[in-house]
């Protein structure tokens, strides 16, 4: 019985160290089946009218926008795959094609991505990076599933949307929507435009800068966290750590923004 008692414990030892010891090398195995990288580029110019759109949708990588010169828009995307072997990675790479819908009023692009049969994660090992330039005033939709959003200097009506990762605006100054199920959002406003701003997030902080002598009329909501609002001068109807009803420079265009877990900071810049 006592020898019995031993083994038993002896074996209730090795299966826990066997465990440990497959966790500590599984990512090393994983990762030495990838160990080869692979890199192409895509890149197209297009001329727009003045009032012309642009969109782009991605499905596994980061999409960087910034204006460009004139009634251009010029779009560079970088695949990157990697694979067991120099080959491997190659195919992967030429699992990513782009479908182009283009004439003087629309560019827009989808990136495409093949299903890799016999794996369960189709894009794990694929990715495609935007770098855009757009018409400065130019109306534009940028959306990806997991990736972050970048938006530089952008004048016109600006609608952003990724689901893994966050977007980030700086010096935006036409009307903006912008939203993400699982990241941040850092939004940095030249101004208010007519058009409005609305900003929703599900899970991750918002974090909006405004001009100090800005007119807007503020909505505020945020399920689990508060709300912070940065020494702005604001007239609030409504003001709690989770709900904010408030007027900025006697009111103006529509500032919207919503989260569930996360905070909310508005300041002045």
């Amino acid at each position: 019985m006592t020898r019995w008692i031993r083994h038993r414990a002896a074996y209730s030892l090795v299966i826990p160290l066997a465990l440990a010891a497959i966790a500590s090398t599984g990512f090393d195995i994983v990762t030495a089946d990838l160990r080869s990288e692979e890199t192409s580029q895509w890149h197209k110019t297009y001329t727009l009218d003045a009032n012309g759109r642009v969109e782009i949708g991605n499905v596994n990588g980061k999409i960087t926008v910034e204006p460009g010169a004139g009634n251009t828009v010029d779009v560079l995307a970088i695949k990157k795959a990697r694979g067991a072997t120099p080959e491997a990675a190659k195919a992967s790479l030429e699992r990513a094609t782009f479908a182009e819908e283009v004439s003087a009023s629309l560019v827009k692009i989808e990136t495409k991505i093949a299903k890799n049969e016999g794996v369960s994660f189709n894009t794990g090992n694929l990715n495609v990076e935007y770098r855009v330039k757009v018409p400065a005033g130019a109306e534009v939709k940028f959306t990806t599933v997991n990736g972050t959003i970048e938006l530089n200097g952008l004048q016109g009506r600006v609608t952003a949307e990724t689901t893994n990762g966050g977007v980030t605006a700086r010096d935006i100054s036409g009307p903006l929507d912008a939203s993400t199920t699982n990241g941040g959002l850092e939004i940095d406003l030249a101004k208010v435009a007519e058009g409005g701003v609305k900003l929703e997030c599900t899970n991750g902080g918002i974090e909006v800068r405004l001009p100090r002598d800005a007119k807007a009329s503020i909505t505020a909501s945020i399920s689990n966290g508060g709300i912070e609002t940065g020494g702005l001068q604001l007239e609030s109807t409504e003001s709690s750590r989770r709900r904010l009803e408030a007027k900025l420079n006697g009111g103006g265009p529509r500032l919207q923004v919503e989260g569930v877990n996360g905070g909310i900071k508005l300041s002045g810049r």
